[in-house]
C-alpha cells in the first residue's frame, strides 16, 4: 500500500467511526449537538491559530511590546 493511501483511508475509518457513535447515541441527540458543536468551535480556533500568518503574529507581539503590554501580561 502506498503512503498516498494512508491518510484518506484514515479519515474514512474515523468518519466512519464517528457515524458508527451517534447512530449508537440516537436516544442523547441533545447531548451529541452539544458536543459535537463544542468540538467545531475548537477546531475552528486550532484552523484560525495555525492558519494564522506569521507575519502577523510578528507584528501583533512587536506592537505589545511597544506598549509594554508583554511585560505586564507576564509578570
Amino acid at each position: 500500500m502506498a503512503v498516498t493511501f494512508v491518510m484518506p483511508i484514515a479519515e474514512a475509518a474515523v468518519f466512519t467511526a464517528g457515524c458508527l457513535v451517534i447512530h449508537t447515541q440516537q436516544r442523547r441527540a441533545d447531548q451529541v449537538t452539544v458536543a459535537l458543536a463544542c468540538v467545531a468551535v475548537l477546531l475552528a480556533f486550532v484552523l484560525g491559530i495555525a492558519l494564522t500568518p506569521d507575519s502577523f503574529l510578528r507584528d501583533q507581539v512587536g506592537v505589545a511590546i511597544e506598549n509594554g503590554e508583554l511585560g505586564q501580561q507576564l509578570d
